[in-house]
């Protein structure tokens, strides 16, 4: 009987499970998918704009000489600076980028380096409409701003949704103006939550990162742009792009931009928690100091007459907790310590001398100039550059008349390494364009070095005839 029951029970399952796929096929699940993309570009398109700005800078002197030589042309006997312009003149210089609606009010959420030291802002929303812009307040440390505008229309507010839901693996789509193309969507999974201390970001000013990494294909142009879920709310803001990978960008959390931007609208700037110390991750110095965890914030320095040395911090003491909030790493220290108003008490718990105490501090301001590290030199493709002056002149032998930039420093196993690049060549042409100075090369490296092709370079080492070698981006 038993036997019979289970056979018959066999007989009933197989053709059950043999047309289960014949209910759903692969094309309507596709279809279904699809349609959703389509919903996502057109609820979230109608709230974000395009950002153009100019700005006036100072226009880079060129070697008349130099000019009249590449063409093939004598060069005019002329008196005064060889160098043109001979007067101080401003150059104007636009760029794009690309920014989301806030508040029907007017209000638009892009990022601080987008409209950094800009004369003049123009938005343009996805009816086509411009508008001048005025900036209401931003922030370096997040690389957040608010501008403003005046409509003349019913603006669309984005929807903004929850970034502390976020999982690795979720759809997300990047609109903005990438490339310039106004109205661009990408779309693909996040790859990973929670990035800290990126280097390159850190000596750009964006000290608060914590950011969501993304393989949507993010370009020069995207940053301000909203990353939103497959509902078609916000979830970040996209800031930047890994040179020289093939899709790897990083955008600010919404949760971060939700704790920031009202300040900013209210009173122009953040207002931050501040410590008064230097301090670094406590790995490396937990055995010594029997340390019995692998987290915390190993302090380093105590800055006179902060809040710190007020409270009786001392140098190899490790910090433990905020409150009963438990540090991780020495950026947590930070986040967490700023994400307190000034004059707001906290205790800390700290190890010293292999016991726990507890230490209660009013925190202090947070003030920009003072929690920076000194200016790092920038690192391209695994190269830092310096000026042609006469202590480097005489340093590798270089000729008066040469100019061009000089290689301080090579990278071990870089792409500058790799292409027979050393310290103390002066790099003179890339892509057979002359180079003029640090911030000029800096910029075309980094332009080309987006683009991943192999990059062309001129160079001259000591008194020897100049060279050409060839930079892989991707190595």
């Amino acid at each position: 009987m038993t036997n019979k029951n289970y056979k018959f029970t066999t007989i009933i399952l197989i053709p059950l499970i043999a047309i289960t796929p014949s209910l759903f096929s692969y094309a309507d699940i596709l279809e279904e998918i699809e349609q959703k993309f389509i919903e996502i570009h057109e609820k979230v398109g109608r709230s974000v704009v395009n950002i153009e700005r100019e700005s006036q800078i100072n226009a880079i002197p060129i070697n008349r000489e130099e000019l009249f030589k590449q063409f093939g042309l004598p060069v005019p006997e002329e008196k005064g600076n060889p160098l043109l312009p001979q007067k101080d003149q401003k150059q104007k210089v636009t760029g794009t980028g690309s920014g989301f609606i806030y508040s029907k009010e007017g209000y638009i959420i892009t990022n601080n380096h987008v409209i950094e030291d800009a004369d003049k802002i123009t938005v343009k929303t996805a009816s086509g409409k411009k508008y001048p812009a005025k900036v209401i307040g931003a922030d370096s440390e997040s690389d957040l701003a608010v501008i403003k505008v005046e409509p003349d229309e019913e603006l669309i507010p984005a929807v903004l949704g929850d970034s502390d839901r976020l999982k690795v693996g979720q759809f997300v789509a990047a609109i903005g103006s990438a490339r310039g193309l106004e109205g661009s969507v990408s779309f693909g999974h996040i790859s990973a939550l929670g990035r800290e201390n990126l280097r390159e970001l850190q000596m750009q000013g964006l000290t608060f990162q914590h950011l969501i990494q993304t393989d949507a294909g993010i370009n020069l142009g995207n940053s301000g742009g909203p990353l939103t879920n497959i509902k078609g709310e916000v979830i970040g803001i996209n800031v930047a792009l890994m040179l020289g990978a093939n899709r790897i960008g990083f955008a600010i959390p919404i949760n971060t931009v939700k704790q920031v931007i009202p300040q900013l609208i209210q009173g122009g700037k953040v207002t931050r928690g501040y410590l008064g110390v230097a301090v670094t991750d406590v790995e490396r110095y937990g055995d010594a100091l029997n340390l019995p965890t692998t987290s915390g914030a190993f302090v380093k320095k105590v800055q006179e007459g902060t809040p710190a040395e007020k409270a009786g911090i001392k140098i190899y003491d490790v910090i433990l907790k905020v409150n009963e909030h438990e540090i991780q790493t020495a950026q947590d220290l930070v986040n967490t310590v700023s994400s307190y108003m000034p004059g707001n008490s906290v205790m800390l718990e700290i190890w010293r001398d292999e016991n726990k105490i507890s230490l209660p501090v009013i925190l202090g301001e947070r003030n920009l100039q003072i929690a920076q590290k000194p200016q790092e030199k920038i690192s391209i493709l695994g190269m830092t550059f310096g000026i042609l002056d006469k202590q480097n002149r005489e340093k590798w032998g270089l000729p008066p008349e040469n100019q061009g930039v000089i290689i301080e420093n090579i990278e071990s196993g870089s792409p500058a390494e790799e292409a027979g690049l050393f310290p103390g060549d002066l790099i003179i042409e890339v892509q057979k364009k002359t180079v003029n100075s640090v911030d000029e090369l800096i910029s075309t490296l980094t332009t080309l070095a987006n683009v991943g092709k192999p990059i062309m370079i001129r160079y001259q080492r000591g008194k020897q005839e100049p060279d050409i070698t060839i930079i892989n981006v991707n190595q």
